[in-house]
């Protein structure tokens, strides 16, 4: 099976041919948008708890991240820069 990277021909462990992508952080933005806009619309307008709201954001933000870091993000291009990372280049 061949290897979708290239790797540096000084450092072998340094791939080449990747680069960060901001589908995760777009897909967040967008999830937490919509469900910032569902939870206004539904519960604040009925009771309009205030403490509950700001709970309701705290909490949404990470359960967004992670939904959108798990179905936009893959796996080997997240790990090919944490590697270049390790190793020094950005």
């Amino acid at each position: 099976m061949e290897s979708p990277y290239h790797f540096d021909a000084t450092n072998h462990r340094v791939v080449t041919n990747v680069s960060a992508n901001n589908k995760v952080l777009i897909g967040t933005a967008a999830l937490y948008s919509v469900s910032m806009y569902g939870y206004m619309r539904r519960y604040l307008r009925v009771d309009g708890n205030a403490v509950a709201a700001a709970a309701f954001a705290a909490f949404s933000l990470p359960a967004a991240y992670s939904y959108s870091r798990f179905f936009l993000s893959s796996a080997e291009d997240e790990a090919a820069l944490i590697n270049n990372q390790r190793e020094g280049r950005e």
